[in-house]
């Protein structure tokens, strides 16, 4: 099985470790696709290419040729890719590597801990994608039906996800990537990429991960050591350094069992939900000002 990812130099620390553990507990067998942001030295090249011999690098500058090609009919797409490179996320995942039916990606933070397989597919699903602390979309109220285009599921999170490549919809996203304009885009940064896998997600009815097993993390969350595997979103950095300090787990650790992954159905998320998180965030950033408890807006979390 093919399974993206992309990564920095800035990540690289993490995303060796992260990766390893992939590959060392999944019971499936998986090939790494690994996409270079554009940052990666030669010497951080080296070190993926020997720490994952079998595996597929792809060069920004190669990339970028492909992208042309293939993105030529969907110009906003395009020019957002060109512009952040957070979208080799959605579009190179998705054009690259057509020859596989179902597209399959995981953030290089996401780290396994127990044993598993399934993860990426199950024959009752169109898709499956993680469950998010909170609902991180790049919309406010007007977005959502009726008033605007969006009906998303609830807290959906694109860092670890699979879908079968026959349910997705390329117009569709440049549809939204043209009504958002670059903007906003630049103004919700990653949460916009997000959006529009929330998008494609909800209407092709997709699942979610069960978030017993597989799910985004807090800064205050305590029981990260019951879970399968653990996405440690940018605000969660110093627990994900913390942990790949301990020492390290094996596959024998699990006692050999192998557990199976478990999908939940998505909930909706639309107008009111919006409304009442746009309302949460004003409160947020008021009592920010006058120095309460800080809130998440959008644009502080990727």
């Amino acid at each position: 099985m093919l399974v993206h990812t992309v990564t920095c130099e800035a990540h690289i620390w993490f995303a060796v470790p992260c990766l390893q553990s992939l590959l060392t507990f999944s019971d499936d067998p998986v090939e790494l696709v690994i996409h270079d942001d554009g940052s990666l030295t030669q010497a951080s090249v080296d070190l993926l290419a020997a720490a994952f011999p079998g595996s597929i690098l792809v060069s920004r500058r190669s990339a970028d040729a492909e992208m042309a090609d293939a993105l030529r009919n969907f110009p906003c797409m395009a020019k957002a890719r060109s512009q952040h490179s957070f979208f080799l996320k959605l579009h190179d995942v998705i054009l690259g590597r057509p020859e596989s039916a179902i597209v399959r990606y995981a953030d290089s933070d996401v780290l396994f801990q127990r044993r598993f397989r399934g993860l990426f597919s199950n024959q009752s699903a169109s898709g499956a994608f993680l469950m998010d602390s909170g609902n991180s979309y790049a919309g406010h109220p007007g977005d959502f039906w009726p008033l605007g285009p969006l009906r998303l599921p609830q807290r959906l999170n694109a860092g670890l996800y699979w879908m079968r490549r026959d349910r997705i919809d390329l117009e569709r996203m440049e549809y939204l990537f043209k009504r958002w304009g670059p903007q906003r885009i630049q103004r919700y940064h990653g949460w916009f990429e997000q959006t529009v896998w929330a998008d494609q997600a909800w209407r092709a009815h997709c699942s979610m991960f069960d978030p017993s097993q597989l799910r985004t993390i807090t800064p205050a969350d305590t029981s990260i050591g019951e879970l399968i595997g653990v996405h440690f979103v940018t605000p969660t950095r110093t627990r994900l350094k913390a942990v790949l300090a301990a020492p390290a787990a094996s596959a024998e650790a699990s006692g050999g069992n192998v557990e199976d992954i478990r999908l939940r159905p998505l909930k909706p998320y639309g107008l009111s939900a919006s409304f009442l998180d746009a309302v949460r965030a004003v409160g947020a950033r008021a009592s920010s000002r006058i120095g309460g408890p800080a809130g998440v807006t959008p644009g502080q979390k990727n």
